[in-house]
């Protein structure tokens, strides 16, 4: 591949990922990606609160009937976990598909809310998808360009990135729809609300989770609950604890090399035979064939 058409940000991870996968690195949240191949299908992947960059190449993200484009012009933000379908639609062998994501610290960024002093307006409603796409800056760009950077001397990381992360968060949170995630931290809003029981489900997705109960921790009636949840997430409460865990079960298999039924009973199924049904039906294919390809999405 030519360098010079590698612009600054795809040759730094380049330079970090020369082969295709993805990676975690030293810098705690960051994550690299590096794909050749495009999808031929829509793969189910669940992202955690992210910012996600583009370097080179373009993915597609849907939620339900929405579609999400992000490329080198667009950045996407996740404001909760999402049960995303994806496609990388613009890959090769000589101009791979490239990009970074950064794990959202939802502690720092309600401290940095109120360390900006942002009031909660009216830019937003309640209700509201937790997902956006922006456009990239230059400003967010340099700070991207920076991070990567960091990881060339252990101390640079250490220091020096922690710092990088909130400024990329402040540019976020003053990009065009940063309303929109600053609605997701105060607590007083729905938005906040919602993405509280959407921690508590990933922290405990495998033990039994009543609707009710959740919309009590919502503080909320069931049917707002309801209501709140799908405005959020395009999926019913309980629709989406099914796909966590799914997909949690997924990675015991492919990761951690559990089988089939001990993945199913440690994500709280207990009935092997509706596990399977079910993990066929959102990923396309056994759990026993799953685990002899061995591939997890990016």
């Amino acid at each position: 591949m030519s360098e010079l058409n590698v612009n600054p940000l795809a040759k730094s991870i380049l330079r970090h990922l020369p082969e295709p996968g993805n990676k975690q690195t030293s810098i705690p949240g960051l994550t690299l990606y590096h794909i050749q191949e495009l999808s031929s299908t829509r793969i189910p992947v669940v992202y955690r609160p992210c910012i996600y960059v583009v370097a080179q190449g373009s993915k597609s993200a849907y939620l339900g009937e929405e579609h999400f484009i992000y490329d080198e012009l667009n950045f996407l933000v996740l404001s909760v976990p999402l049960p995303l379908q994806c496609m990388i639609t613009q890959a090769s062998k000589d101009k791979p598909y490239l990009a970074l994501s950064i794990n959202i610290d939802l502690a720092q960024l309600h401290d940095l809310i109120i360390e900006m002093a942002l009031p909660i307006t009216g830019k937003t409603n309640d209700g509201q998808r937790g997902i956006f796409v922006s456009d990239m800056q230059n400003s967010l760009l340099d700070c991207t360009l920076r991070l990567l950077k960091s990881m060339d001397q252990k101390n640079d990381a250490k220091i020096l990135s922690p710092m990088i992360r909130k400024e990329i968060l402040y540019h976020v949170l003053c990009s065009e729809q940063g309303a929109q995630l600053c609605a997701f931290a105060h607590r007083e809003r729905h938005n906040a609300r919602i993405a509280t029981v959407i921690n508590h489900i990933q922290q405990h997705y495998a033990a039994p989770l009543e609707v009710n109960t959740l919309a009590t921790l919502a503080n909320m009636s069931t049917s707002s609950f309801h209501h709140y949840f799908k405005a959020v997430t395009n999926v019913a409460p309980l629709q989406y604890i099914k796909t966590m865990r799914l997909h949690e079960a997924r990675k015991k298999m492919l990761l951690d090399k559990l089988t089939s039924s001990d993945a199913c009973y440690e994500v709280g199924y207990s009935s092997p035979s509706q596990f399977s049904r079910e993990y066929k039906r959102l990923f396309g294919t056994s759990p026993s064939k799953d685990i002899e390809q061995g591939n997890l999405a990016s």
